[in-house]
């Protein structure tokens, strides 16, 4: 949603420059607002334009600078929360359906890369899933098995092709693929602007007002988008409806990249079974050899020390792959993880079914962008999608109840923040640079001491529903424990569900 997701700068991000594309300064008109010009919403405004649609997409920072920026780039096929357990959940024609929507999504990106020769370091190669012998033994013929009655090509080997797991039993699958996430977007937002699409970049949505035969996008200048439908494709939906963020929880994600000898690290991706799970890949940046290490996960705004998890990250790697050498990158994400393992795609259950979302990636947004459009495309021009059923945000999964349940005891706890003492008692007490939660009288309050010692005050409260923000160390940022908000340090949201800042009550 904003050019600035945080202070840390992903390899994309610092190897690639973006095109600018100025700001809405008019009202317009299209027949679909696309709200968010990440891969999700790009994707879906090249499809949609492609059938003759008039679309309008609109985005608070540059093309790319949310979540989009923040990813890894793996491509898989593979399903995050693996099959088995969407078997269990959901049962073996959702498994085979969801694996097929997968497989689908990795095959149309490679097309689009090879019939516009989209230059972005595009490649297949082989994944491999880590099982390490102190996890649960079942795990790996469990999901051996349901990956192949889902259709997916898989083999058991006894060991993976890296060093640190060459006698842990692996899964390993062909025909994964990995690229320069900001590169292929660049291409594909040409592509809409060709096929007659506009896009707004620095441009703010500040609500969204659902009418019977049309839905208004409103920006923080007051600028009016006025389409038949609008599509949230925000990582989050921004909105204030309570029920589709019951049914998935905000998690970060971090990652390091290490300068390491080509060569030293075998081409793949690899990813492991622990708890937090860890994933590998490496990338050239033109410069030097990359190693790219992800993982350590925890829901947002829930963690104290969000540096001790790029210290995690980095002990893990340094014990397991002796040849990463100097850090040269950092940064984190967030994901959207549903509570039964499956996408939310469709119309938000509190619409009037105007306004559509695409949401709940799980970790796997690359390909969750893809069939998010090819779904949403579908819904929208009136074509049957043999997906849309198994995504459809307004489900029920009765057998995910107890991580519902679980998640929102999660949720619920964050508002006992009303009720403990503040971080701070006294501004001079905070470092300059950072943040902390204080109070005046009943209110909490988020100040913000700059780099010159000037002092910010923020009102601390969520303007979503209501929770009280966590201060970011890592990324200087205010993040909502609840529903995976964050504002940057001077209060500005930066990512959804809340559209509004925190109020300054300087």
């Amino acid at each position: 949603m904003n050019a600035e997701s945080g202070k840390s700068l992903s390899i994309w991000a610092a190897t690639y420059d973006v095109p600018e594309f100025g700001p809405l300064e008019n009202d317009t008109h299209a027949d679909i607002c696309v709200i968010g010009a990440g891969i999700t919403g790009l994707l879906t405004a090249c499809r949609l334009s492609s059938k003759g649609k008039k679309v309008v997409v609109v985005e608070d920072g540059s093309i790319g600078s949310g979540e989009t920026a923040r990813t890894t780039a793996h491509i898989s096929s593979v399903i995050d929360d693996r099959f088995y357990e969407i078997t269990r959940l959901h049962g073996e024609e959702t498994c085979r359906l969801a694996a097929e929507s997968q497989l689908t999504a990795l095959n149309m990106i490679e097309d689009l890369v090879i019939r516009y020769g989209i230059d972005c370091d595009f490649r297949r190669l082989n994944g491999y899933l880590i099982f390490r012998p102190e996890e649960d033994a079942d795990d790996l013929e469990n999901e051996y098995h349901a990956a192949i009655k889902a259709g997916i090509d898989t083999q058991i080997l006894p060991g993976a092709p890296i060093e640190f797991a060459s006698s842990y039993p692996c899964l390993m699958f062909p025909m994964q693929a990995e690229f320069h996430v900001l590169k292929f977007i660049t291409a594909i937002s040409k592509l809409v602007i060709s096929n007659g699409g506009k896009i707004y970049t620095n441009t703010h949505v500040k609500k969204i007002k659902e009418e019977d035969d049309r839905v208004k996008i409103i920006t923080s200048e007051g600028k009016i988008i006025t389409a038949e439908h609008a599509i949230a494709c925000t990582n989050s939906p921004i909105s204030d409806y309570f029920k589709i963020h019951v049914k998935q929880a905000a998690y970060r994600t971090y990652v390091t990249g290490f300068k390491i000898e080509k060569g030293t690290v075998p081409e793949g991706l690899f990813w492991d079974n622990e708890d937090p799970y860890h994933y590998i890949r490496t990338y050239n940046d033109g410069q030097d050899e990359i190693l790219i290490v992800g993982g350590e996960d925890h829901r947002t705004g829930q963690e104290e020390d969000p540096e001790k998890r790029y210290e995690n990250l980095v002990q893990w790697t340094l014990s397991n792959i002796p040849a990463a050498g100097e850090i040269k990158y950092k940064w984190s994400g967030q994901v959207m993880e549903p509570v039964d393992g499956l996408s939310l795609i469709g119309p938000d259950p509190e619409s009037k079914g105007r306004v559509y979302i695409s949401t709940g990636d799980s970790g796997m947004g690359i390909t969750h962008a893809a069939f998010s459009s090819i779904i949403l495309t579908d819904l929208i021009c009136g074509i049957e999608n043999p997906w849309a059923k198994i995504y459809d945000p307004s489900r029920i999964t009765l057998k995910a109840a107890p991580e519902f349940i679980k998640e929102g005891f999660n949720t619920a706890v964050q508002y006992v923040d009303f009720l403990t003492p503040p971080e701070k008692s006294d501004t001079d007490d905070i470092e300059p640079g950072t943040g902390a939660i204080m109070e005046t009288g009943s209110d909490k309050l988020a100040v913000y001491k700059d780099t010159s010692g000037r002092i910010y005050k923020f009102s601390a409260i969520c303007p979503h529903l209501k929770c009280v923000v966590e201060w970011n160390k890592a990324e200087k940022t205010w993040d909502c424990p609840c529903h995976g908000s964050r504002f940057d340090a001077m209060g500005k949201v930066i990512n959804g569900p809340a559209l509004a800042d925190l109020k300054s009550v300087n």
